[in-house]
């Protein structure tokens, strides 16, 4: 479906209000952003992404969205920030108060390496009333670094915007850009970037499930998974170049070698990988604590905006690769991982599910791949306009919505998966006990980089 721009001095406010709420009806939102003069609103639909946007001169007055969906309340609130647009009618979140409460905060500063976020409890005894999640603390300005920019200048700084999401992110980002470009890839360009985007799904589920076995108090598991990891990682360097996956999508080509030992090792990971899955789930101890916890219910992960396990894991159903598929998943399709408890074991589950079939598309991949060499990348020159990219990360949908004039990047936003999960996760410790918390969080496993733009 194309993008509709309403102009101020055409349609009021209310009905532009109107025309997205009535759109979320019947396609998922993505979120929200600004550009100067333009408010956007992104949806899903089969055949991609497209916006519904506001023209506007000067400063602009509009009804909030989010009171009716209140996944847009960290969009509205960011756009109501840095642009010259005021919102009527935002959600202002308000903590709890009252005899018998007690609050406490945990970071922005954390043990370990982990970046800053700020995680303030409202308690009732062990029971956690209310959780705030606060983040961003780093002002790291990225999407301001970009602006005037090339295409190529851009990309790899676009990749490293997050070490986990790297590949994902790129894809996303090309995908913009060739859209622009009107660059259709090569096939054999689509099956790599494939493989890569698995590849990174892979290890970063391998390390979640690892993840919400240490929560749980399961050392052995931790340490196991966390071997696994490893071996993938080293994997992806094998084969990309890095053990990040940086720059292995770049515009215009891919990045993929030593494709008969990459095959082979999958083969031997795939048996291991089954095996420890088979140790963890058959641990009924690890079961019990994982089934019942961090509950998320099918309708607040909906109007939350939940996206990826977190969403497929409480009866959700939409995966990109499948919803409005791209690149080689048009031919290579998944099979879509659900569950529909919605507790930290349901999160897991689609995990495990989903690396089992992403070894699967790797060896159809690899296999149709063959020993194809792939071409170097394309002479990539955007023209002037608007581009989106939407892709299924590990964690869920990654947005890159990308404007370009006069050949350079004027605007690049982000909506990362984490982004759009994090007010999830404060929703999934409502009626959970304190001590919970680290086995809530583990089963989003969610990235603060990518929140803080």
């Amino acid at each position: 479906m194309d993008s509709l721009i309403f102009a101020a001095a055409e349609r009021s406010p209310s009905a532009f209000y109107d025309e997205v709420l009535n759109g979320s009806h019947h396609a998922p939102i993505l979120g929200a952003y600004a550009e100067a003069g333009y408010a956007h609103y992104l949806f899903l639909g089969a055949s991609g992404p497209y916006a519904r946007s506001y023209h506007f001169d000067g400063p602009c007055r509009l009804r909030a969205l989010s009171a009716a969906r209140p996944l847009l309340m960290w969009d509205e609130r960011e756009m109501e920030r840095d642009w010259p647009i005021e919102f009527d009618g935002i959600p202002r979140t308000t903590v709890p108060d009252g005899e018998g409460l007690m609050h406490f905060v945990v970071g922005p500063v954390h043990a370990g390496i982990i970046e800053c976020g700020r995680f303030t409890f409202t308690s009732a005894g062990e029971n956690v009333v209310h959780l705030d999640a606060q983040l961003g603390f780093g002002h790291r300005g990225v999407e301001r670094q970009l602006e005037g920019l090339s295409a190529l200048e851009a990309a790899p700084k676009v990749a490293r915007i997050c070490g986990g999401c790297s590949a994902a992110r790129s894809f996303a980002f090309v995908r913009a850009v060739e859209q622009l470009a009107g660059y259709m890839p090569d096939e054999p360009i689509e099956l790599a970037r494939l493989i890569v985007a698995e590849l990174e799904r892979l290890y970063n589920h391998v390390h979640d499930v690892a993840a919400a076995a240490s929560a749980a108090g399961y050392a052995v598991g931790f340490a196991r998974g966390m071997a696994l990891k490893e071996r993938i990682m080293r994997l992806c360097a094998l084969a990309c170049g890095h053990r990040l996956l940086f720059d292995a999508i770049p515009p215009g080509g891919a990045v993929l070698t030593n494709r008969t030992k990459l095959a082979s090792e999958l083969n031997t990971l795939r048996s291991d990988l089954e095996r420890f899955l088979a140790n963890l789930f058959g641990n009924a101890s690890l079961v019990s604590r994982w089934q019942r916890a961090g509950l998320l219910t099918p309708a607040v992960a909906e109007a939350c905006g939940a996206v990826g396990p977190a969403a497929r894991g409480s009866a959700g159903t939409i995966d990109v690769r499948a919803f409005a598929p791209y690149g080689a998943y048009a031919s290579l399709t998944p099979s879509i991982a659900r569950a529909t408890s919605g507790d930290v074991f349901a999160r897991v589950a689609v995990k495990r599910d989903e690396m089992l079939e992403s070894l699967r598309l790797l060896k159809v991949a690899l296999n149709a791949l063959g020993a194809t060499p792939l071409p170097e990348p394309g002479v990539i020159h955007p023209r002037d306009g608007i581009a989106y990219g939407v892709v299924e990360g590990p964690r869920g949908c990654e947005v890159v919505a990308l404007r370009v004039r006069a050949g350079r990047i004027a605007r690049l936003h982000v909506i990362s998966s984490s982004f759009r999960n994090w007010p999830v996760v404060v929703r999934a410790m409502e009626d959970t006990i304190v001590p919970d918390f680290p086995l809530v969080n583990k089963s989003f496993n969610l990235c603060y980089a990518c929140a803080d733009r």
